[in-house]
Parts: C-alpha cells; structure tokens; sequence
C-alpha cells in the first residue's frame, strides 16, 4: 500500500470510530442494561470519605463512695440518655422515648423534655459524656446534682462539633426512690470582646481544666478577678478540673435563702486535683487537703471539702464529700 494510500485508510477507521461513538448519549457512557446509572464523587472515581464518627458514649462510673448513688445515678443517667442519639433519632419525640425508657415518671416526661432542649438541637446524631457530677444540694426529701456536660453533634456539612452544658438537676424522694423532677440547663453568656490579659490566661492555662459551661461564663466576665488570680497561683502547683463556676449553680444555698457566692461570681468548685476525683477512695488525702489549704492561702475565706480540717474558713458536710468548694469574699 502506498503512503497516500495508508493515509486515506487510516483516516476512514478513524471517522469509522467517531460515528460509533456518536450512537451513544450525548458520548458518555452507555448505561449497562437493568442497572442505574453510575454516581462518582470525584474524577478519581474514589467514594467520598465516611463522616468522622462522633466520640464514643462513655458512662459516667460511680464509686462505692458516693454519699447518694441513687440520686446521682437518677440524674446523671437520664442527661445522658436524653442528650445521645443515633443518626436520624434526633428531636422531641425520640427524646420522649429516651426518657421512658429510664424510669422516669410518666407524667414528667413531656416537662423534662421540654427543659432539656438546649441538648436535644445538636444535629442528625449526638453524643454526651459527662465530665463531672457532684452535689449542689442534699436533704431528706430534696437534691440537687449538677452535672457538666461535653455533647459532639454532627454539623449540616456533616462536620463534627462540640459544645456542652451544666444542668442543675433536681430530685425529690418518693416511695419508689428518688425522681427527677426539674432540669436547669447553664445558658453561655456573651464573651466579652476584650477579655483581658487575666481571663485569657485562665482559659488557656494547660494546668486548669474547665468544661464547656465553666469556660463560657470565665469567657464572659463571670468571675471576679481575685479567684481567677487563685485559679493561676494554685495551678502553679496542681492540676485542677473545675466543675461549676457561675451557671448551672442553684442560685441560693440549697435549701436557705442565702444567695450563693456562685451566683456573686465570686466561686468555683473543683472535683479533681492532679487528676484524682475528691471522691476516689484513692485519692491521697494528703493532696486534697494541701489542695484546701493552698486554696486558702490563695486568698479563699470559704473552703469546702470531704474533711473538716478544724481551722477557721474550712468546713464539710455530705454535699462536699465530691468536691471542693473555693469561696472569696472580695469583688475586686
């Protein structure tokens, strides 16, 4: 074959190869017949990554220590029931069903619901861990537990995100046992467009461990300076997990119209030192109670705790057996 002659022939196959391709949709690739046409994320033909999981429901463990068990448990396993859901299980009426199914009265439910919304709005599926559960009151008949809470949520870009709250929870002893009754979930305050230097480092220390409520309110000025300086000096020293600062407190002493130094910004509360929970039988007692009286020497005139160290300002009782209470006199 001569070359003008090879020329014309290879140039016939290859119009030959357009034509046939031309009988398929618009050129793309004919869909097999019985199947649906094929969906591909990228040009790679790679899936697209699976969401990141969310972290793992953890139970909050109790100790044989623990002055109540049952009125703990009551409230901490019902926040936990209440802010965790699988994908698709999210609102009013799976929440609903998440609280019957612990037992609490019937007729409490559509209430209890109702006051738990800041935890049932995190998304298509949610997780919440407790980070700490200790007593904000305890009488006879009455109790009050507040519980910090760290809840991941999935975001509407499928992102995971974080948040959390503390829920002053409160119970009431009936025949069958002791019964949730209200839930008073912390509200974040603004933060404060200009912290200053004093707040910012509180926040950022690595020796001073705060859950989601506790650091909103330091965010937004909710704590007086003189014990943001203590948090400082004594994380010199220690590493403290606060538990309760401002919100999520009862506003008055439990069971007195005594208005809290909470509520005056002028408190916080701590339920591990060097990471030993107050109330772990393990813990040293030589290590809470040097934690008392450093906290004393930082400036408290109220210091609360599992024992009674017999000097003025240090006291104890039943509520403070799970954590220790750090108390100012000075707003300045």
């Amino acid at each position: 074959m001569t070359e003008p002659a090879r020329r014309v022939f290879l140039a016939a196959v290859a119009g030959a190869a357009v034509a046939i391709a031309g009988c398929t949709s618009g050129g793309k690739e004919p869909t097999p017949t019985g199947s649906s046409p094929v969906t591909r994320a990228s040009s790679s033909g790679k899936s697209p990554p699976p969401p990141d999981p969310l972290p793992s429901a953890s139970p909050w463990p109790f100790l044989r220590t623990e002055v109540e068990p049952q009125v703990k448990g009551a409230a901490v396993r019902l926040l936990e029931a209440l802010g965790t859901w699988p994908r698709g299980q999210q609102g009013a009426a799976s929440a609903t069903e998440r609280a019957e199914a612990q037992d609490v009265p019937a007729a409490s439910v559509p209430h209890l619901v109702t006051q738990a919304a800041p935890l049932l709005d995190a998304g298509p599926e949610a997780t919440t861990r407790v980070i700490a559960a200790q007593y904000g009151g305890l009488l006879s008949a009455r109790a009050s537990v507040l519980v910090a809470l760290r809840q991941w949520g999935r975001a509407a870009d499928g992102k995971v995100e974080d948040g959390g709250v503390t829920v002053d929870v409160r119970l009431t002893r009936a025949a069958s046992g002791w019964e949730v009754g209200e839930l008073y979930p912390s509200r974040a305050a603004k933060p404060l467009a200009r912290p200053g230097t004093l707040i910012e480092q509180v926040v950022a220390h690595d020796r001073i461990r705060l859950p989601p409520a506790a650091e909103a309110d330091i965010r937004a000025g909710q704590l007086r300076p003189k014990p943001l300086r203590a948090l400082l000096t004594l994380a010199e020293t220690y590493e403290i997990d606060v538990s309760v600062v401002h919100t999520g407190h009862p506003r008055n002493v439990f069971g007195t119209d005594r208005l809290s130094d909470h509520t005056r910004m002028r408190a916080f509360d701590v339920w591990a030192v060097d990471g030993h929970a107050v109330i772990d039988p393990a813990t040293s007692d030589a290590l809470v109670d040097g934690f008392m009286r450093a906290a004393a020497k930082a400036g408290a005139y109220n210091v609360g705790g599992p024992r009674q160290l017999g000097l003025p300002g240090f006291f104890s009782d039943r509520v403070h057996r799970d954590h220790l209470h750090v108390a100012f006199d000075s707003d300045v």
